[in-house]
């Protein structure tokens, strides 16, 4: 039995085995989407012939077609709150024993399609909070099918992440491309199967590369953090409530604590 929260601590990350049913029911969602919006009809009988067709993608649709059909999805996914709300029962054990269990919620869940060999979907190394993120937030990392090697995405073994963090905030000396490339060795491609999620810390150094398998990789992924932790603290952003971030499982007494400030004022 994992030890979760040591393990998150230890590495920045964990890997663990979620409710099967409710990620089977995410999958054949994503798929339901996809038969309305292509021209070509597909007939499945099974889970199986799901997750056959998404390794295969690249062979259904071209390039060119791509992102458009991933901006349908991605539109479809997060006006439906019943799919919001599945994702994160998916992860909801993990989050309390991580984050805690008065939670805020990203909006807007992301969605990655990155085909064989495919260079305009990389993602170069980096740590969320360049963007403005907050230190105190996960991320929850959904994959529809087996995420390995180029597949997948590549981490920073903890002994090195502060250090190049640090020469990469710091200094002139490295881009973040460059880091990678001169440091191949202190990174590793995670295996992240179907029916597993990945949640990371957005400190932790990451990226993914040439996706140089002979499968597409679809893969979903949404930020969770502590309702009552700081939000934009390193950078003033959008990437807060409301707008970033919706409030999850609040409290009787956060709510009258809320209320009374709002009303002294």
């Amino acid at each position: 039995m994992k030890n979760i929260q040591k393990d998150f601590e230890k590495n920045g990350y964990v890997i663990v085995p979620a409710d099967k049913p409710l990620i089977n029911k995410i999958q054949k969602e994503i798929f339901s989407i996809i038969q309305k919006n292509i021209k070509k009809k597909i007939k499945v009988k099974n889970q199986q012939d799901i997750l056959n067709i998404l390794n295969n993608f690249h062979k259904i649709i071209s390039k060119k077609n791509l992102n458009d059909l991933r901006f349908k999805i991605y539109n479809k996914i997060n006006k439906s709150k019943s799919f919001q709300d599945n994702y994160y029962l998916i992860a909801k054990k993990y989050l309390e024993e991580i984050v805690g269990n008065e939670l805020s919620m990203q909006k807007k869940i992301n969605l990655s399609i990155q085909m064989p060999n495919d260079k305009n979907s990389l993602l170069d190394l980096h740590s969320d909070i360049y963007a403005g993120e907050s230190p105190f937030q996960v991320v929850v990392w959904l994959p529809l099918v087996d995420a390995y090697s180029s597949k997948s995405m590549f981490f920073t073994q903890p002994k090195y992440n502060k250090i190049m963090n640090s020469k990469l905030l710091n200094t002139n000396e490295f881009t973040a491309k460059k880091m990678y490339l001169k440091n191949k060795k202190k990174f590793k491609f995670l295996n992240v199967k179907f029916g597993d999620i990945l949640i990371f810390s957005p400190l932790i150094l990451h990226g993914n590369t040439v996706n140089k398998s002979k499968e597409t990789r679809f893969s979903l992924n949404c930020r969770f953090k502590s309702l009552l932790s700081p939000y934009d603290v390193l950078v003033k952003s959008h990437r807060n409530i409301p707008n970033f971030y919706r409030p999850l499982n609040i409290k009787p007494m956060t709510k009258i604590g809320f209320n009374y400030i709002k009303k002294f004022s």
